[in-house]
């Protein structure tokens, strides 16, 4: 039984009777005890529905949803207390009183237990009647406060949550993208540290043979053991071996293959200014035959080292499939392949430029002047 305070009642404690201030569902069969009880909760404001049995007053209950349920002692019963007990289930600010004969002390614990919180026995605690339906309510707003409460506080924590869940979001993105533009700069300074040493290398060399090894050697280290072979322009539209590195295959002789490799790929190469892989040479070696049936199983990648429009160099490299070339193969390849075709044109002009010519003959002018 929930604890009542005792005072008498005063103007001041009794509810404005033209007030709404709370519902009740009186259940019980017609007769004095429950039209007075009626009467005296409707004087004190109440708003009052009456049933005169559990079956009607279950249906009233659910369309209904009365603060205060007000039940007869004489249906004080297990269907009674089993319908207290399902209201407060489904709504648990609703509070529960048996008003009528005294109860026994069974009864009264049986009811406690059901969730009732007040037994009025008339007509004894009739007069009590206004301070302690107060006091019910006064408890089934503070219930219901404290629902609203938790409902804000639930909405508020929800609203929390998902505010935290955009934020790891955003957080993971900002991570993602710092962690991808901290990759892409160590890979620019990576690439600006092998270009200046692959340049401080080739930049000592003078000759072509020189700078072309100097070359492969330093595109082995980076890449890997592969194939290689370096196709110069002899003529128009003519390429030869300039060099080649023979890392598979060392106990054959390897020049026919790349020979005829550089008769079927130059051609084409000559004017392609791109990073070339090939991925499948099986194709192509079925189709040519020939030496070429050797590259079988193989990956292929070449790039071209031009002047202008004018193509100086082929560069070839292919090794086992299984091993191939990766992304980052190819951006050292596409980074070393600039300062190849650079140093290449430089070495090209200083030859050009130290080749021994007659010079030119002088004009008729010229030597009559010098006759005079």
């Amino acid at each position: 039984m929930e604890p009542l305070k005792q005072h008498k009642i005063s103007p001041k404690n009794t509810p404005d009777a033209h007030s709404v201030c709370g519902r009740f569902l009186v259940i019980g069969p017609a007769g004095q005890d429950r039209d007075r009880m009626v009467l005296q909760l409707e004087t004190l404001g109440y708003v009052c529905e009456m049933s005169s049995t559990l079956h009607d007053a279950q249906m009233t209950n659910e369309s209904w949803k009365p603060d205060v349920i007000a039940i007869s002692s004489t249906f004080v019963s297990s269907a009674g207390m089993q319908m207290i007990r399902d209201t407060q289930a489904s709504s648990p600010s609703t509070r529960a009183v048996i008003f009528g004969t005294a109860p026994t002390p069974d009864c009264l614990v049986e009811a406690i237990r059901s969730g009732v919180s007040d037994w009025i026995s008339l007509p004894t605690d009739r007069s009590r009647v206004p301070e302690r339906m107060e006091q019910i309510m006064a408890r089934v707003r503070a219930h219901r406060s404290r629902e609203n409460q938790l409902e804000e506080l639930t909405e508020t924590c929800e609203q929390l949550t998902t505010s935290r869940d955009e934020m790891s979001d955003q957080v993971d993105v900002l991570c993602g993208d710092l962690a991808s533009a901290y990759r892409t700069m160590r890979e620019q300074m990576s690439d600006v540290a092998m270009s200046s040493e692959f340049k401080a290398l080739i930049s000592q060399e003078l000759e072509v043979e020189d700078m072309l090894r100097t070359s492969l050697e330093f595109i082995l280290k980076k890449i890997g053991p592969t194939n290689a072979v370096v196709y110069l322009k002899e003529g128009n539209q003519k390429f030869g071996v300039g060099a080649y590195v023979n890392y598979q295959w060392q106990d054959t002789d390897l020049m026919p293959v790349l020979q005829e490799l550089g008769d079927l790929m130059c051609p084409s190469m000559s004017t392609e200014h791109e990073l070339v892989q090939f991925n499948d040479t099986e194709e192509l070696a079925r189709e040519v035959g020939g030496h070429l049936s050797k590259l079988s199983g193989s990956q292929l990648a070449a790039f071209s080292c031009h002047q202008d429009d004018e193509c100086m160099a082929v560069f070839a490299l292919f090794r086992d499939e299984d091993k191939g070339f990766t992304e980052e193969d190819a951006t050292t390849l596409d980074v070393l392949r600039t300062l190849i075709s650079s140093q290449l044109a430089q070495i090209i002009r200083v030859h050009k430029r130290s080749k021994p010519e007659w010079p030119d003959e002088p004009s008729e002018d010229s030597w009559g002047d010098l006759a005079a």
